[in-house]
C-alpha cells in the first residue's frame, strides 16, 4: 500500500500530532485508549514521527482529551437521539 506523505509545516501536520499520541496510547494503554483506527491510520502515514520527541504525559493529555469528549458526545446522544454532533478539524 502507498503511504500518504504528510508535509511539514502544513494543516495536516497539525493534525496528525494528537492522532499520533491517540494511536501511541492505543499500543501502550489499549485497556483505556483502544483506538485500532487512530494505530491503523498513523500507519498509512509517510510521516518521522520519531522527531516529534513529545514526552509521554503529553501523548496522554491528547488520548484523554479525546476519550473525554467522546464520553460527553454519547451521553449527549442518549438524551438527544437526534441530535447532529460535528467535529470540526478532527482526524
Amino acid at each position: 500500500m502507498e503511504k500518504i506523505k504528510i508535509e511539514n509545516n502544513t494543516v495536516s501536520e497539525t493534525l496528525i500530532i494528537p492522532l499520533y499520541g491517540r494511536a501511541h496510547c492505543s499500543k501502550k494503554y489499549s485497556e483505556v485508549f483502544f483506538e485500532p483506527e487512530a494505530e491503523r491510520i498513523v500507519e498509512c502515514l509517510d510521516y518521522d514521527f520519531s522527531a516529534l520527541n513529545y514526552k509521554e504525559f503529553t501523548m496522554i493529555t491528547w488520548a484523554l482529551r479525546k476519550k473525554m469528549l467522546c464520553d460527553k458526545a454519547k451521553e449527549y446522544l442518549k438524551e438527544h437521539p437526534k441530535a447532529t454532533i460535528v467535529n470540526l478539524g478532527c482526524v
